[in-house]
């Protein structure tokens, strides 16, 4: 059975991301940034599935 992915972007991701985008960041500040992405995502979906979007 095929294992199930839960998350794809990890801190070290971001840096790499960010990093070719110009900005640098160290560990610590891309596991805020992931954190802080992921609860906008949440409450998008949530806001989707409701209908409010």
């Amino acid at each position: 059975m095929e294992k199930e992915k839960t998350n794809d972007l990890t801190p070290e991701r971001v840096v790499q991301i960010l990093k070719k985008k110009g900005t640098e960041v160290d560990l610590e500040e891309a596991k805020v940034i992931l954190k802080f992405v992921q609860q906008i995502a949440h409450i998008a979906v949530k806001q989707y599935l409701r209908g409010k979007l």
